[in-house]
């Protein structure tokens, strides 16, 4: 099979950061369906598709290489607060960082290449050392909260994307060359196909049976505390929870935690399959307060994802963050209890750091990740709705290693400590998000936990799962596993298919 066709683009950027250039480029481009070759020689300039240099390129589409931004990433210095800004372009609106002044020639008014590799790289991760009790970056101390013109909900690298789509359209023709493919066009049947997006549905398996002693010693601990603080609400929750356990689950011995064979039947019925990504061993009291409970019930859980053909992936713990070793032999480990390869992992409570844990993660041969998200909120960590592979600073390369953006977590939604949104205004964000997903022709990840299934605790948000697949069918989109998204992405770039 072809890959996409090259475009040449002319970097004068400094030699130190040409080749983060390239790959922002070739980041951007391959929603495009195109690859980017740099030409770093004055003289073959004026046939190339696009400049990115510090001065304008008479005739060619220019990118303005800013020289603050270059000293900047030189130095290894955070972006200031308020950097990225409200713009106008000749192409349309952007939020972007390290603005010129207009008028100077440019065809944009600020530095696309490196407002993008702020984000794709995420430099807030790289140059803060704040860290939450999970040892993640806080929303709080990232990008986002520092730049009220940036919004998590809007993907500012798809906009990029566009832009670059509106420059290049009109100089391909110039040039004689083919037109660029339709928005989406990598979720269905190849370039000439009509535009689209894709879902991936994923389901965290954190716990799988709530009435143990441990459950019952917690929902002893939660009424205690509502009793305390008057909240009879809460309190009639618990005891509510607790008649259902002895009038129902008790004499049928079964849990309320243990819903995978209403939720395989009802994706099954919907058409559509998910990615399941499972705990191999509990190393740390963060890796879930049950694990001799887990270890016993786990089994049955992958045999019956087998039976369906789900895909499952490594719910990595904490000993998975900072040792290969461990890492592989997890993977290793439930790649032999789900008698299936393990090809991605998502880490449990999203402890995941882009410049630390990513390296491992390639190195123990994964071919995806799902865990690059904010707890505190729903949205593009990266702002970028489509997968890409992130970039190693220390060795400044990509990795091999795909990134899948993991756009929605139910948790973030829902949980107390975040966003602690009812089910109508969780819907409502959901599919303001997903629009964009659309709006851009991106692939993302949605993760909804197994035990939010379960109709009295789930408070409506399981069918607000359900509404959000019927949606997503009756939009046009791709509703699919994780896994299967990767595949479709390699096979539209031109990467090998793993």
């Amino acid at each position: 099979m072809a890959g996409p066709a090259t475009l040449d683009v002319f970097c004068a950027a400094p030699a130190a950061f040409a080749p983060r250039a390239e790959w922002v480029l070739g980041t951007l481009l391959a929603p495009l369906g195109r690859r980017v070759r740099l030409v770093r020689e004055r003289e073959a300039a004026d046939g190339c598709a696009l400049a990115y240099a510090p001065a304008p390129v008479s005739g060619v589409p220019t990118i303005p290489c800013d020289a603050v931004a270059m000293d900047l990433f030189a130095r290894r210095q955070p972006l200031a607060g308020g950097a990225f800004t409200a713009l106008t372009t000749p192409v349309g609106a952007a939020v972007g960082a390290f603005p010129v002044a207009s008028g100077d020639g440019f065809s944009l008014p600020f530095d696309l290449v490196s407002s993008a590799f702020a984000l794709l790289a995420c430099w807030d991760e790289h140059t803060s050392s704040e860290r939450d009790r999970f040892g993640r970056l806080p929303y709080s101390a990232g990008v986002f909260a520092a730049n009220a013109a940036l919004k998590i909900e809007e993907p500012a690298v798809d906009r990029y994307v566009a832009l670059l789509r509106a420059l290049l359209t009109a100089r391909l023709a110039e040039l004689g060359l083919e037109g660029l493919p339709p928005s989406g066009w990598l979720w269905n049947d190849g370039p000439a196909a009509a535009g689209g997006f894709a879902v991936a549905l994923t389901h965290d398996v954190d716990t799988v049976w709530r009435w143990t002693p441990r459950g019952f010693a917690a929902t002893a601990v939660r009424s205690a505390h509502a009793l305390r603080r008057g909240d009879r609400g809460a309190l009639g929750r618990e005891l509510g929870d607790l008649r259902e356990w002895a009038t129902v689950h008790l004499p049928r011995h079964s849990d309320p935690f243990w819903t995978f064979p209403r939720l395989l039947g009802c994706e099954n019925d919907r058409g559509v399959t998910s990615t399941f990504y499972v705990i191999a061993s509990h190393t740390h009291r963060q890796d879930g307060n049950q694990p001799g409970t887990y270890r016993r019930r786990i089994p049955a859980a992958l045999c019956m994802l087998r039976r369906a053909r789900r895909e499952v992936g490594l719910h990595g713990n904490d000993a998975d963050r900072g040792s290969v070793s461990a890492l592989r032999l997890d993977r290793d480990d439930l790649s032999r209890r789900s008698a299936a390869d393990i090809s991605g992992i998502r880490y449990h409570y999203l402890r995941c750091l882009y410049h630390e844990t990513l390296r491992i993660v390639e190195d123990a041969g994964f071919t995806y990740d799902t865990s690059l998200a904010f707890a505190e909120h729903e949205g593009f960590r990266c702002g970028a709705s489509f997968p890409f592979h992130p970039y190693h600073l220390g060795e400044e390369r990509p990795l091999r290693l795909l990134e899948l953006p993991l756009a929605i977590m139910d948790t973030s939604l829902m949980g107390p400590r975040y966003r602690a949104l009812d089910a109508a205004g969780a819907e409502r964000a959901c599919r303001d998000l997903l629009s964009r997903v659309r709006a851009g022709g991106g692939g993302v990840a949605i993760l909804w936990h197994n035990n939010r299934f379960d109709r009295r605790s789930a408070q409506g948000y399981d069918d607000v799962y359900w509404r959000l697949v019927e949606w997503v069918q009756a939009e046009g989109g791709l509703v699919t596993s994780a896994g299967e998204i990767v595949r479709r992405w390699q096979k539209g770039t031109g990467e090998a298919v793993t």
